[in-house]
């Protein structure tokens, strides 16, 4: 590879041909202009024939942040990533980080702003409303006025369930107002961002648009590790017990007894149940997620092989029985039945939303008096109890669909210490004389 440079006007300027083009075989040449000596310019050649035979050069580019992410990277891996993926770093896009940076070209963003980027973020980068603020800033306007709106008209003006506003409203009116709401994102949305804009410098990096990935250069904000509320195993009975009488009971009961995500459960089919046989196969491919606000199943983007769980009497029994009630109403709507093959829908066999799922657990949970945890936590619940209870952690690990046995210690090291106390003891047990064994360890559940 030769190159050149010659005098143009009071600058100098270098010239060298490029690598073939891989499909035409055509060279391009490469030329900057603008050095004030030539002993510069035949450096900076050197420098960029370096570049481009290490396959590092990226032509010169006015390419802006925006228009990379918006209108080049996002387009190019929607098909790569799970859906619900996508809609985030669509929406981290548009909310976070082009109002930030997008206006900066792409060959000059450097690791100092991107750190800039999320010390922003962590103390004003707040840009949404919480459905609670919108619905309470618009009960306090209405208040304001002598006016006392109705759940439905809160359900209208914010955008929010029925159930959601009526709920809020009942909270107003019980005194119980919003709490004041950190300005800045969560150190974890922040480090979901930092990934984010990871992944996209290396594709532009990639694809010779920069000549290097500067998010590699910065440290993400640390996340505080948090121990999430767990129901005991008396408090999920509890809440068995009360949703007995609930359409959606034996998918509750799923959850409880075998630790499965809201949207394995509600992307569960019936020829993934064996209900003989006492056992079902979790498919981490297919799971029902919320995009959006729209439900829909996604491909899941993983290549994670299904999970076998076997299941218990109780919650084998109760699938029978819901098995039976679903297909008595499916005869009563005829050619109007939405034909399914989803464990949990409706009456007309249309799928369940995953967000009542959550809206109905939260409203039952409340009706009997229990903590208020998320859905989700009755997942931790169960490996908490599960594990307490002696269950060797590869078997819960297994259940949970976890990558490992280390991750699923990590997450539950609260459970570590009453284990290693129990071990202890009953090792104590089998050695020492009985006059000098230690007394059993209390049941802390109880």
């Amino acid at each position: 590879m030769k190159g050149h440079v010659y005098k143009r006007g009071k600058t100098y300027t270098y010239m060298f041909d490029g690598q073939p083009d891989p499909l035409t075989g055509d060279r391009k040449q490469i030329s900057k202009g603008g050095w004030k000596t030539e002993t510069i310019a035949w450096q900076k050649c050197r420098e960029a024939m370096q570049q481009v035979e290490s396959g590092k050069y990226a032509e010169p580019s006015k390419r802006t942040v925006e228009e990379f992410l918006v209108s080049q990277w996002l387009p190019v891996v929607r098909r790569t990533v799970a859906a619900s993926t996508w809609a985030s770093w669509r929406h981290y896009t548009t909310s976070n980080v082009v109002p930030a940076i997008g206006k900066v070209r792409m060959q000059d963003l450097t690791a100092v702003r991107l750190h800039a980027l999320y010390e922003h973020l962590l103390t004003t980068g707040r840009v949404k409303r919480t459905a609670d603020e919108a619905m309470f800033g618009y009960w306090t306007a209405r208040q304001k006025k002598g006016e006392e709106p109705k759940p439905r008209e809160v359900m209208q003006a914010c955008g929010v369930t029925i159930h959601a506003a009526r709920a809020a409203v009942r909270r107003y009116r019980a005194g119980r107002t919003p709490k004041a709401v950190n300005p800045g994102l969560d150190p974890k949305t922040v480090r979901n961002i930092h990934a984010m804009l990871h992944k996209a410098l290396t594709d532009a990096l990639a694809w010779h648009y920069v000549t290097e990935n500067v998010a590699a250069s910065v440290k993400p904000p640390r996340v505080p590790k948090r121990r999430r509320p767990v129901w005991t195993p008396k408090q999920l009975g509890t809440f068995l017990a009360y949703a007995r009488t609930d359409r959606f009971y034996a998918l509750y009961l799923v959850v409880a007894t075998t630790g499965m995500r809201r949207a394995e459960v509600c992307g569960l089919t019936w020829s993934a149940v064996d209900i003989e046989a006492g056992h079902l196969a979790v498919d981490p491919g297919s799971p029902r997620v919320v995009v959006d606000g729209r439900a829909e199943t996604s491909d899941g983007k993983t290549d994670n092989a299904p999970r076998l769980l076997s299941l218990d009497k109780v919650t084998v029994d109760a699938l029978r029985e819901w098995r039976t009630v679903q297909r008595s109403e499916r005869p009563f709507y005829d050619e109007e039945y939405d034909g399914t093959d989803l464990l949990f829908t409706w009456e007309d066999g249309r799928p369940i939303h995953p967000d009542v799922v959550r809206q109905r657990f939260h409203r039952m949970a409340a009706a009997c008096g229990l903590p208020r945890i998320r859905l989700h936590d009755v997942r931790h619940s169960y490996a908490t109890a599960a594990l307490k209870a002696g269950v060797h952690p590869a078997v819960v690990s297994r259940r949970l669909g976890h990558a490992s046995e280390a991750f699923t210690m990590s997450v539950y090291t609260h459970v570590l210490p009453g284990m290693d106390r129990d071990a202890a003891d009953t090792i104590a047990n089998l050695i020492l004389p009985p006059d000098e064994a230690p007394e059993p360890a209390a049941d802390e559940a109880g």
